[in-house]
């Protein structure tokens, strides 16, 4: 017989949404970005296999015959970094040719064109709207209309890459050279916020941890795999090695939001999957492309959450077992 207090935990469970799934567009699974052929891929969580999507690209072969999304829905823009957004949770992709695209979260499909040109690296704001580099500078963009907000702040251009630590924005620039800063800003008042932490690697995508450091991605130069900045010690550790696995190393990765799993896209068309701290889990699949990014819709729980659930049905049922 379940106790009061597992029953409790047991209820706060079940409002987290199941894992896995097999239909194309599940908002629970794994999404790749490809800028040689334009495409999206999509993977079951559960079984990282291969789910095939309902549109067909030009130049793959089975199993990758169907994608999730092809070049016509992505207006071929070459598609560097994604984020997740707006009130529908769709996809912002930004890209090397023709601006930061929209398209369905569900189905694939093109819904618009939120900026022209050349727009690398978008990622979500904490007020839920798309930040993207352009012409001047960090610009916003209403997630759910993709109307143009504001300037956030002058600083950098269509090779943005940008992350959040609640209002604070970090902003890199993509690049395969050694030395550049990220540059720290206030999301709200556009002014800068801290020191310049400056990368010993080429960055290729950035993001915060769920330990809540810094991250960064490099490709190049054997700097290969993942970058950890300690906020508590404002240094720079070569968190993970990539370069004895196949291919030719990382352009952009992710966190699992449930387990922290990291997984990276390799220029070469790999996905790699590692632990959070640092064991190597496997390969998941070779594509015969070259991958950009991987990223999670963020519809299931954020790093962390899970566990600040259980502590606060169990704080609850203490609670009311004080109150008795």
């Amino acid at each position: 017989m379940l106790t009061r207090t597992a029953s409790a935990l047991l209820g706060i469970l079940a409002a987290v949404p199941a894992l896995g799934g097999t239909i194309s567009g599940d908002p629970n699974d794994i999404y790749a970005l490809d800028d040689a052929w334009s495409n999206v891929y999509q993977y079951d969580r559960t079984s990282l296999s291969y789910v095939p999507g309902s549109y067909s690209p030009s130049g793959l072969s089975s199993p990758y015959d169907y994608v999730f999304s092809n070049n016509s829905q992505l207006q071929t823009n070459a598609p560097f970094l994604g984020a997740v957004a707006g009130p529908n949770q769709n996809f912002f992709i930004g890209g090397l040719v023709n601006g930061l695209v929209e398209i369905d979260s569900a189905t694939g499909a093109y819904v618009q064109t939120i900026a022209p040109g050349q727009r690398a690296g978008p990622a979500k704001a904490p007020n839920g709207n798309i930040v993207v580099g352009g012409p001047t500078g960090v610009e916003e963009y209403n997630s759910a209309t993709g109307a143009f907000v504001r300037t956030v702040t002058a600083y950098g251009s269509g090779v943005n890459i940008h992350t959040f630590k609640g209002n604070e924005m970090f902003v890199g620039q993509w690049t395969y050279s050694p030395g550049l800063p990220i540059k720290r800003y206030n999301f709200i008042t556009g002014l800068p916020s801290g020191a310049d932490i400056i990368a010993p690697f080429g960055m290729q995508e950035i993001g915060i941890g769920p330990d809540g450091n810094l991250y960064g991605s490099a490709l190049l130069n054997g700097e290969e795999g993942l970058w950890k900045y300690d906020f508590g010690t404002s240094l720079w550790s070569h968190y993970i090695d990539t370069t004895p696995e196949a291919g030719g190393g990382p352009h952009g990765f992710t966190f699992d939001p449930t387990n922290y799993d990291i997984y990276f896209a390799f220029y070469t068309g790999e996905i790699h999957r590692y632990s959070f701290g640092g064991s190597y889990l496997g390969l998941v699949d070779a594509l015969p492309t070259k991958l950009t990014d991987i990223l999670f819709k963020q519809v299931v729980p954020e790093p962390g959450t899970i566990g600040l659930l259980a502590m606060g049905g169990l704080a609850l049922v203490r609670r009311r077992r004080a109150r008795a």
